[in-house]
């Protein structure tokens, strides 16, 4: 139907889209210059933190100074870069008491999350793959397997998402708990959000076609099997052979010349007994 294939094209767009927003998450913050420095996870007033910058910014990879619209004094480089202060700075007296007493908090929710994201990528490439190769006819559709990907894939960016909104409004509350500026990277959020939305569409709908497609081809052979049944029950039997009237004139004839002898000596038997009879 016209409709189904309309609907399955936006849903791999909506697919590719939310793989693309989750691997850019993924870069943002691999460089500390252009278009990449403006997405971020947190920024926060960290002055008095020991030697930490006066406005703190945390990325993927790396946590920076921020002034003038510039960031600077960036750390090390590092896969998975935790978001804790007390781990990023040392401890502080000025720091929220709340970095110093649950750490660990702040520590896992942090890291978890970026696995969580991670894992959501591969799942969603996955997914992309077999929706591929239906739409170029190279394989057939695979239906129930682009299902359960996606579904796994909305399952644990739903949870990155958890994780690091939960992450950062703590944190955020914290900061302003000390009357100190903190706030979360808007960008940043808006496409783990949006991506998790993208996600939960197009695994409603992957739902819906499986299901129906499941139906489909359930219907399809039902009918294939009543018309099986009806072409056995009403089946007309094979005519047998009858014999052909030369071969039936021939039989008769041979009965006739068996018979005729036994019927003439039961007559000739008779006709004595009679004149037996009057003779007597």
């Amino acid at each position: 139907m016209q409709y189904k294939r309309f609907v399955n094209a936006i849903v791999c767009l909506f697919i590719v889209g939310a793989g693309l927003l989750s691997f850019f998450l993924i870069l943002s913050g691999a460089r500390d210059s252009g278009t990449l420095k403006n997405f971020y996870w947190f920024e926060a007033d960290t002055s008095g933190f020991n030697d930490a910058p006066d406005v703190t910014r945390w990325y993927n990879y790396m946590y920076c100074g921020y002034a003038d619209h510039e960031t600077y004094d960036c750390s090390d480089k590092g896969a998975d870069k935790p978001f804790s202060p007390k781990d990023n700075f040392g401890e502080s007296p000025n720091m929220p008491r709340t970095f110093i007493d649950h750490r660990k908090t702040y520590y896992y929710l942090s890291k978890v999350g970026w696995a969580m994201l991670l894992i959501s990528l591969f799942f969603t490439v996955l997914a992309i793959v077999p929706i591929f190769l239906s739409i170029f006819k190279l394989a057939r559709p695979l239906s129930i397997t682009t299902c359960v990907l996606c579904w796994l894939s909305w399952f644990f960016i739903t949870l990155a998402a958890c994780l690091y909104t939960g992450c950062y409004a703590k944190a955020k509350n914290a900061f302003h708990h000390d009357d100190r500026h903190a706030k979360m990277g808007a960008k940043n959020f808006a496409f783990l959000w949006t991506t998790v939305f993208l996600m939960g569409v197009s695994s409603i709908w992957t739902m819906i076609d499986a299901i129906t497609r499941r139906k489909e081809k359930y219907n399809k052979y039902r009918t294939t099997d009543v018309y099986s049944d009806t072409e056995v029950v009403g089946a007309v039997p094979p005519v047998e052979s009858q014999p052909s009237s030369g071969r039936t004139f021939f039989r008769k004839l041979r009965t006739k010349k068996h018979e005729t002898p036994a019927g003439v000596m039961a007559e000739e038997e008779s006709h004595e007994k009679v004149v037996e009879g009057v003779q007597t």
